[in-house]
Formats: structure tokens, sequence, C-alpha cells
């Protein structure tokens, strides 16, 4: 019989062995003593290091927090009739309403946001989305046509008013209409695309507008 056995038990790093653990350790090592003592094979040779693995208990999955659901949209209590061929994509952030025309697809857009501003001024920043490099003195011409030729339109008792605006190359426009709420912020309506899609929809567009409904503030 040899005269002494070494024996190494390797333990993964940070792993605190509970009783059960030691004792089974424990099982191992004299499970080894035995088997060494059977045939020349087993003698224990200088520089001869056995080493014997505990496998690590299986980590518990990681709990994951359920997202909550993001809240609905502000609607302010706005309702509207949803012209033919159009659909409803409800309200998101400041829109308090976006309708698309067709094939939703093509986000031909029609949206409905409250804002501050007066008519004039909303109608040039909207002709300078869509003439950025005209010269001042022509976007100027292009706004007072606009207003000019401006269509009032009643939307439950409340005049609200209609302008069209184009591009200098005439192929992009843009429906715009302004509705007044006394000392609450006006609603803007506006669509932006083709000039063919808002001059085939522009009856459409007023029937939206003058379909539009909110909640009075008390």
């Amino acid at each position: 019989m040899p005269r002494s056995l070494a024996f190494v038990i390797v333990v993964p790093d940070r792993i605190t062995l509970s009783a059960t653990r030691r004792r089974a350790a424990a099982a191992v090592s004299v499970a080894c003593v035995l088997a060494a003592g059977c045939g020349r094979d087993a003698d224990i040779r200088p520089g001869d290091i056995r080493a014997y693995t505990i496998p690590r208990d299986a980590e518990p999955p990681p709990v994951v927090a359920a997202m909550p659901e993001s809240p609905p949209a502000a609607t302010a209590g706005l309702t509207h009739v949803t012209p033919d061929g159009w659909s409803d994509a409800g309200a998101s952030g400041m829109r308090l309403a976006t309708l698309l025309i067709g094939d939703p697809a093509d986000k031909r857009e029609v949206t409905v946001i409250p804002a501050s501003g007066t008519l004039e001024g909303n109608v040039e920043r909207w002709q300078g989305q869509l003439d950025p490099d005209a010269a001042a003195e022509d976007r100027a011409t292009a706004v007072a046509k606009a207003v000019a030729d401006a269509e009032t339109v009643d939307v439950g008792g409340t005049p609200a008013t209609v302008v069209t605006l184009h591009d200098a190359s005439g192929k992009q426009a843009i429906l715009g209409a302004m509705i007044p709420r006394g000392d609450a912020p006006a609603l803007f309506v506006k669509f932006k695309g083709d000039a063919a899609v808002a001059s085939r929809e522009r009856d459409n567009f007023i029937r939206f507008v003058a379909s539009l409904r909110w909640k009075q503030t008390p």
C-alpha cells in the first residue's frame, strides 16, 4: 500500500458548500481513497494530482419586471366623422387625432393639434414648409393669396377657416384649417402631400373639419 495519498477537490469560485454538499464531497474523497488501493494502476505517483469537481447549483432565472402598458393619449373629448376612404389612426402626443387617407402604407396624414398663433402666422409657416427656399416677397404673396381665398366652415356653431397652399412647382400642397376655441388653444387641422391628393380630398377634408367636436371646458 502507498504511504501517502494526495487528492485535490476543485470547487468553483465563490461557492459556499452547504452541509449536504460537504458530506457529498467527503464521500467522494473516501471513495477515491478506496479506489486508489485496488491495483497498481491506482497507485499515486509523485506529481500525480487528481481533481474532482462538485457541480454548481443551478442559478435561478433572472426576474424580469413586466413593463407597464402605455397610457392612452389624451383626446380632450374630441370626436369626429371619418370620411369614406379614410381610416382613424387615433391620438398620440400632441396630436388629438390622426386620420390616414387611402392606403395607410402611403402615410397620407391628416392631423389635429391644439396650438396658439394667428391664422396668418400659421399659413406663413406652412408656406415655408412647401417653399423653404422661396424669396420672402414670393412667400408673402402666396400667403396673402391663400388667406384671401380661404373658405369659412361652420364647426358646431364655431366659424373655422380652411386654406389651400401650393408650392412653386404645383406638385405639393397643404390643406389647413384653424378652429378657434375661445380662451383655449385653437385646433389646427392639416394635410401636407401630393397636390393631386389634396385637390381630390378637399371636400372630404372640409367635411372632416365640420364634423369635429370637443369637450367644452367649464
